[in-house]
Protein backbone atom coordinates (compact mmCIF):
# COMPACT_ATOMS: atom_id res chain seq x y z
CA UNK A 1 0.00 0.00 0.00
CA UNK A 2 3.04 2.16 0.79
CA UNK A 3 4.05 1.84 -2.43
CA UNK A 4 1.51 2.69 -4.44
CA UNK A 5 1.14 5.67 -2.35
CA UNK A 6 4.54 6.26 -3.17
CA UNK A 7 3.69 6.21 -7.15
CA UNK A 8 0.87 8.40 -7.14
CA UNK A 9 2.95 11.27 -4.99
CA UNK A 10 5.73 10.73 -7.55
CA UNK A 11 3.35 10.76 -10.78
CA UNK A 12 1.56 14.08 -9.13
CA UNK A 13 5.24 15.52 -8.61
CA UNK A 14 5.83 14.76 -11.75
CA UNK A 15 2.64 16.49 -14.00
CA UNK A 16 3.02 18.98 -11.69
CA UNK A 17 6.66 19.95 -12.84
CA UNK A 18 6.06 19.05 -16.51
CA UNK A 19 2.22 20.56 -17.22
CA UNK A 20 1.18 22.93 -14.18
CA UNK A 21 -1.66 22.86 -11.83
CA UNK A 22 -4.35 23.07 -14.06
CA UNK A 23 -3.19 20.41 -16.29
CA UNK A 24 -2.59 18.43 -13.13
CA UNK A 25 -6.12 19.01 -11.81
CA UNK A 26 -7.54 17.97 -14.92
CA UNK A 27 -5.09 14.06 -15.60
CA UNK A 28 -6.45 13.28 -11.58
CA UNK A 29 -9.81 14.04 -12.66
CA UNK A 30 -9.79 12.39 -15.72
CA UNK A 31 -8.26 8.99 -14.05
CA UNK A 32 -10.96 9.15 -11.69
CA UNK A 33 -13.55 9.33 -14.66
CA UNK A 34 -11.90 6.48 -16.42
CA UNK A 35 -13.88 3.96 -16.13
CA UNK A 36 -16.35 5.63 -17.46
CA UNK A 37 -15.26 8.10 -19.63
CA UNK A 38 -11.63 8.95 -21.16
CA UNK A 39 -10.39 11.07 -23.87
CA UNK A 40 -7.37 12.29 -25.16
CA UNK A 41 -5.57 13.33 -28.14
CA UNK A 42 -1.93 11.72 -29.05
CA UNK A 43 0.11 13.22 -31.54
CA UNK A 44 2.72 11.62 -33.25
CA UNK A 45 5.63 12.61 -35.08
CA UNK A 46 8.79 11.42 -37.22
CA UNK A 47 12.22 11.92 -37.90
CA UNK A 48 14.24 10.93 -41.04
CA UNK A 49 17.74 9.95 -40.42
CA UNK A 50 18.81 10.27 -43.33
CA UNK A 51 18.77 14.26 -42.79
CA UNK A 52 21.63 15.63 -41.55
CA UNK A 53 22.29 16.74 -37.98
CA UNK A 54 24.32 19.09 -35.98
CA UNK A 55 26.92 18.17 -33.72
CA UNK A 56 26.05 17.42 -30.21
CA UNK A 57 27.47 19.95 -27.42
CA UNK A 58 27.19 18.15 -23.78
CA UNK A 59 26.72 20.50 -21.21
CA UNK A 60 29.46 20.50 -19.47
CA UNK A 61 30.16 17.73 -16.62
CA UNK A 62 27.94 15.46 -18.44
CA UNK A 63 28.68 12.08 -20.01
CA UNK A 64 26.47 10.54 -22.52
CA UNK A 65 26.14 7.24 -23.59
CA UNK A 66 24.39 3.91 -24.18
CA UNK A 67 23.55 1.88 -21.66
CA UNK A 68 23.36 -2.27 -21.50
CA UNK A 69 21.81 -4.46 -19.15
CA UNK A 70 24.73 -5.04 -17.18
CA UNK A 71 24.20 -1.25 -15.84
CA UNK A 72 22.03 -1.86 -13.06
CA UNK A 73 22.75 1.03 -11.16
CA UNK A 74 21.93 2.99 -14.43
CA UNK A 75 18.57 1.16 -14.94
CA UNK A 76 17.58 1.49 -11.01
CA UNK A 77 18.13 5.49 -11.37
CA UNK A 78 15.73 5.37 -14.87
CA UNK A 79 12.99 3.41 -13.23
CA UNK A 80 13.21 5.75 -10.11
CA UNK A 81 13.07 8.78 -12.57
CA UNK A 82 9.71 7.13 -14.46
CA UNK A 83 7.59 4.80 -12.27
CA UNK A 84 5.89 2.81 -15.08
CA UNK A 85 9.15 1.81 -16.58
CA UNK A 86 9.87 -0.04 -13.28
CA UNK A 87 10.71 -3.51 -13.69
CA UNK A 88 10.92 -3.16 -17.25
CA UNK A 89 14.10 -1.46 -18.38
CA UNK A 90 16.26 -4.78 -18.64
CA UNK A 91 13.37 -6.19 -21.13
CA UNK A 92 13.48 -3.12 -23.17
CA UNK A 93 17.07 -2.78 -23.97
CA UNK A 94 16.90 -6.98 -25.05
CA UNK A 95 14.71 -4.96 -27.90
CA UNK A 96 15.60 -1.56 -27.94
CA UNK A 97 18.43 0.91 -26.98
CA UNK A 98 18.79 3.39 -24.28
CA UNK A 99 21.26 6.18 -24.14
CA UNK A 100 21.84 7.99 -21.08
CA UNK A 101 23.34 11.22 -19.46
CA UNK A 102 24.94 10.90 -16.34
CA UNK A 103 26.14 13.51 -13.60
CA UNK A 104 29.16 11.40 -11.89
CA UNK A 105 27.56 8.33 -12.27
CA UNK A 106 23.68 9.37 -11.56
CA UNK A 107 21.50 8.98 -14.59
CA UNK A 108 19.69 12.37 -14.75
CA UNK A 109 18.06 11.90 -18.51
CA UNK A 110 17.39 9.10 -20.87
CA UNK A 111 15.89 8.15 -24.19
CA UNK A 112 14.64 4.96 -24.40
CA UNK A 113 13.73 3.90 -28.11
CA UNK A 114 12.05 0.75 -29.39
CA UNK A 115 12.55 -1.47 -32.38
CA UNK A 116 9.91 -4.37 -34.11
CA UNK A 117 6.83 -4.30 -31.88
CA UNK A 118 5.57 -1.11 -29.81
CA UNK A 119 2.80 -0.08 -27.11
CA UNK A 120 1.66 3.12 -26.65
CA UNK A 121 -0.19 2.79 -23.29
CA UNK A 122 -1.74 6.42 -24.01
CA UNK A 123 -3.43 4.74 -26.63
CA UNK A 124 -3.59 1.49 -24.98
CA UNK A 125 -2.41 0.39 -28.58
CA UNK A 126 0.08 -2.30 -30.10
CA UNK A 127 1.63 -1.50 -32.94
CA UNK A 128 4.50 -3.57 -35.30
CA UNK A 129 7.30 -1.47 -37.03
CA UNK A 130 9.49 -2.02 -40.18
CA UNK A 131 12.54 -3.75 -39.72
CA UNK A 132 14.39 -0.13 -40.73
CA UNK A 133 12.07 2.60 -38.17
CA UNK A 134 12.16 2.63 -34.03
CA UNK A 135 9.92 3.93 -31.77
CA UNK A 136 11.06 6.38 -29.59
CA UNK A 137 9.43 5.36 -26.36
CA UNK A 138 10.49 7.65 -23.14
CA UNK A 139 12.60 10.72 -22.98
CA UNK A 140 13.61 12.11 -19.47
CA UNK A 141 15.38 14.56 -18.12
CA UNK A 142 15.82 15.84 -14.36
CA UNK A 143 14.26 18.71 -12.89
CA UNK A 144 17.61 20.04 -11.86
CA UNK A 145 18.76 19.17 -15.68
CA UNK A 146 16.43 21.10 -18.08
CA UNK A 147 17.14 24.36 -20.31
CA UNK A 148 20.44 23.17 -20.79
CA UNK A 149 19.39 21.40 -24.27
CA UNK A 150 20.39 18.14 -23.08
CA UNK A 151 17.08 16.32 -24.23
CA UNK A 152 18.55 17.37 -27.66
CA UNK A 153 21.85 16.16 -27.03
CA UNK A 154 19.99 12.72 -26.00
CA UNK A 155 17.66 12.65 -29.23
CA UNK A 156 21.03 13.56 -31.19
CA UNK A 157 22.93 10.75 -29.80
CA UNK A 158 20.06 8.06 -30.41
CA UNK A 159 20.04 9.56 -34.29
CA UNK A 160 23.56 8.64 -34.21
CA UNK A 161 23.42 5.41 -33.04
CA UNK A 162 20.17 4.29 -34.96
CA UNK A 163 21.48 5.83 -37.99
CA UNK A 164 24.87 3.39 -37.49
CA UNK A 165 22.34 0.21 -37.08
CA UNK A 166 20.89 1.08 -40.49
CA UNK A 167 17.44 2.75 -39.62
CA UNK A 168 15.56 5.41 -41.76
CA UNK A 169 13.26 6.84 -39.57
CA UNK A 170 12.45 7.21 -35.70
CA UNK A 171 8.93 7.62 -34.74
CA UNK A 172 7.20 9.20 -31.30
CA UNK A 173 4.23 10.79 -29.80
CA UNK A 174 3.70 12.97 -26.77
CA UNK A 175 -0.24 14.41 -25.61
CA UNK A 176 -1.35 17.31 -27.17
CA UNK A 177 -1.33 19.03 -24.22
CA UNK A 178 2.50 18.47 -23.50
CA UNK A 179 3.59 21.80 -25.38
CA UNK A 180 7.09 21.43 -24.13
CA UNK A 181 7.21 17.55 -25.13
CA UNK A 182 6.39 19.00 -28.28
CA UNK A 183 8.47 21.87 -28.55
CA UNK A 184 11.25 19.61 -27.94
CA UNK A 185 10.49 16.91 -30.23
CA UNK A 186 10.21 20.14 -33.22
CA UNK A 187 14.08 21.63 -32.35
CA UNK A 188 15.43 18.79 -33.36
CA UNK A 189 13.63 17.89 -36.51
CA UNK A 190 10.48 15.58 -35.76
CA UNK A 191 7.56 16.23 -38.24
CA UNK A 192 4.29 15.89 -37.00
CA UNK A 193 2.10 13.43 -38.66
CA UNK A 194 -0.90 12.76 -37.24
CA UNK A 195 -3.34 13.44 -34.13
CA UNK A 196 -5.06 10.14 -32.57
CA UNK A 197 -7.71 10.64 -30.52
CA UNK A 198 -8.57 7.76 -27.83
CA UNK A 199 -12.09 8.00 -26.51
CA UNK A 200 -13.22 5.12 -23.73
CA UNK A 201 -16.72 5.17 -22.77
CA UNK A 202 -17.99 2.15 -20.34
CA UNK A 203 -15.18 0.13 -21.56
CA UNK A 204 -15.18 0.69 -25.33
CA UNK A 205 -12.86 2.30 -27.39
CA UNK A 206 -12.57 4.08 -29.80
CA UNK A 207 -9.63 5.90 -31.79
CA UNK A 208 -9.86 8.56 -34.74
CA UNK A 209 -6.95 9.79 -37.10
CA UNK A 210 -6.20 13.11 -38.20
CA UNK A 211 -3.24 13.78 -40.48
CA UNK A 212 -1.52 16.57 -40.16
CA UNK A 213 -1.59 18.76 -43.47
CA UNK A 214 2.25 20.74 -43.74
CA UNK A 215 0.82 22.56 -46.39
CA UNK A 216 2.44 20.27 -49.24
CA UNK A 217 5.82 20.43 -47.80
Amino acid sequence: MSMSISVAIKKVQRNLNDYGTGETLRKAFSALAGSVYLERTYRIYRRDLRTAQPAEEVPPGIEVRVIGADDAQAIRDIETMEEWLKGGVKDRLARGLCVAAFDGSRVVGFNIVAFREIFVPLLNMTRRLRPNQAWSEQITVAKDYRKHGLASVLRYRVFSELRQRGFRALYGGALISNIASLKSAQKVGFQFLADVRYRKVLGREERTYRRIDHGGH
